[in-house]
């Protein structure tokens, strides 16, 4: 018999019990003692001097009997231990010889050990016939394998033009700010490719060594969405434009419009608008009228105290005189040359000229471009960054200018991390509580009524935690991305801020004492710091 790995095995004689030791051959490993100790404390031999036997087992260097005990035991026969896996994918058997007269174990034997131990799946028939043929003790033999998951791929939708086009001016060499020249749409012709869905795959099962079936992570099926203007090719995996216009994403939804252009002012001959499409005014916006459409607005005139409302852009080429009750609200970015006594609300970014006590909030940015950039009075604030030429003014004016995480978020988030873990612990309640009565029954114990009513509200107060926790969880994940991608939040000063500016980074605060230039502000640790650029 060929081997590698060191082995033992039992000699069992009238003057007592020896220990045949086996030294390793080639590369093979040397003997473990806690493992040969275990060993024969599992044949019931207890009185081992170990420190000794340990000193003998060392000097081995070829088959050599050592005398451990002199206590009576039996003939051992052949046995093995079994090691599965955390993921229970594979099961290893270690094999110990049997004793100078004990047995060996048969293909039987082995595959008996196995089934008393609940592993069906994937057993290595090879391998069993291989070790009862030609035995290898105190080696590692992988002897069942699980069947593994094939995991399935999602649905992909591949664009064929700009999802996210950004309207931003040009800025000219002279320090001024180009409001006319803005590449804000996305034309297409029709016949044109709008987008191809490449379809989800779904996964194969898998199986553990006990026959358990391991289902494969769910898939995200996909859908090519689409409204009108568009058609869809036969198998429904590709989409195009019927006519000559403008594509947009809006959500998941290709929509491809064409541009309703005003004829001139948006006033009591107009009326209110509102469209499902791009919207295109030659003139001003007159106060107390609304423009709505689903695309984006654009206005070569003034707009006044009116209210303006796209789920695209909104471009002012010149400008907004809001006399305080004026609202744009935009899904993407705003546009503008100069904003005076309004409301502002991008999803993204707002880009203007100058900001005159008016309230402006950007998902991600606000940027005050060119030389006379100037931000003076009212509220300022974004998810990421703001930029402009000058904050304030010599006259102290009270500026609020806000980046990063709002503190709502941040006490949100604090509120469902501690209501997460109470309902986790309430959780783990109700289950011990079901499992103990559900053991009861199993053991045909008869529950008592108010036993049965117990059972009952906590099999329902489970079911009710499970949905919170699922709403919350999903909440506290969404906030969590919001959180870190709002962190490094700043403020870029480009040429002056004065004092009556207070700067708020997520839930700190920097009031402006002194006239800076060109600096920076963050937040460093638990400080609102500012550096220069």
């Amino acid at each position: 018999m060929r081997y590698s790995n060191a082995y033992f095995q039992l000699v069992i004689r009238a003057n007592g019990v020896f220990v045949r030791i086996f030294p390793p051959q080639e590369n093979g490993k040397p003997i473990v003692m806690v493992e040969l100790v275990k060993y024969l404390q599992k044949c019931g031999i207890t009185d081992v001097d170990v420190p000794k036997l340990t000193q003998e087992v060392s000097k081995a260097q070829d088959v050599k009997e050592i005398f451990v005990s002199q206590m009576t035991v039996s003939e051992v026969n052949e046995m093995a231990d079994i090691r599965v896996s955390d993921d229970r994918m594979l099961a290893i058997m270690r094999f110990y010889p049997p004793s100078e007269n004990g047995k060996r174990m048969t293909e039987k034997d082995i595959e008996n050990e196995l089934k008393a131990n609940k592993i069906t799946e994937g057993i290595s028939t090879k391998m069993i016939r291989a070790f009862v043929a030609g035995p290898q003790y105190c080696r590692d033999i992988p002897i069942a394998k699980g069947t593994a998951v094939i995991q399935g791929t999602d649905a992909k939708i591949r664009y064929m033009f700009n999802t996210e086009p950004t309207a931003r001016p040009k800025l000219l060499e002279d320090g001024s700010v180009d409001f006319h020249e803005l590449n804000l749409f996305t034309s297409v012709k029709e016949g044109d490719l709008l987008a191809e869905l490449t379809p989800e795959k779904e996964g194969t099962p898998g199986k553990d060594i006990f026959g358990n079936v391991i289902i494969p992570a769910k898939i995200r099926k996909g859908v090519l969405k689409f409204g009108k203007n568009i058609e869809a090719s036969e198998d429904r995996l590709k989409i195009y434009s019927l006519v000559d216009g403008d594509v947009k994403l809006e959500g998941d939804t290709v929509f491809v419009s064409n541009t309703y252009r005003v004829a001139a002012n948006v006033d009591p001959s107009t009326g209110d608008l509102h469209y499902n499409g791009n919207i295109v005014i030659p003139g001003n916006v007159c106060a107390g009228f609304t423009v709505e459409a689903s695309g984006d607005i654009e206005v070569d005139g003034v707009v006044e105290g009116a209210t303006l409302i796209a789920g695209g852009n909104i471009v002012l080429k010149r400008g907004v005189q809001g006399m305080n009750r004026c609202l744009l609200q935009a899904g993407n970015d705003i546009v503008a040359k100069f904003l005076e006594s309004c409301k502002a609300k991008a999803g993204r970014t707002v880009n203007i000229g100058s900001c005159l006590h008016s309230d402006v909030d950007a998902g991600e940015t606000v940027v005050v471009s060119g030389r006379k950039g100037f931000v003076i009075g009212g509220n300022v604030s974004a998810g990421q960054r703001i930029e402009a030429s000058v904050f304030g003014n010599k006259m102290n004016t009270a500026t609020n200018i806000k980046v990063g995480v709002e503190p709502e978020i941040l006490d949100r988030f604090k509120d469902l991390s501690v209501s997460i873990k109470t309902k986790q612990d309430e959780l783990i309640e109700n289950k011990q509580i079901l499992e103990t009565l559900r053991k009861k029954m199993a053991e045909g114990v008869k529950l008592l009524p108010n036993q049965l009513v117990t059972a009952k509200q906590a099999a329902e107060r489970f079911k009710q935690l499970n949905a919170e926790l699922e709403s919350e969880s999903a909440e506290y994940m969404q906030l969590k991305q919001t959180i870190e991608e709002k962190k490094g939040g700043r403020v870029v000063v480009n040429y002056t801020v004065y004092p009556g500016v207070t700067i708020h980074i997520a839930n700190r605060i920097y009031p402006v004492k002194d006239i800076l230039s060109r600096c920076q502000f963050r937040l460093d640790g638990a400080d609102v710091v500012s550096s220069s650029i």
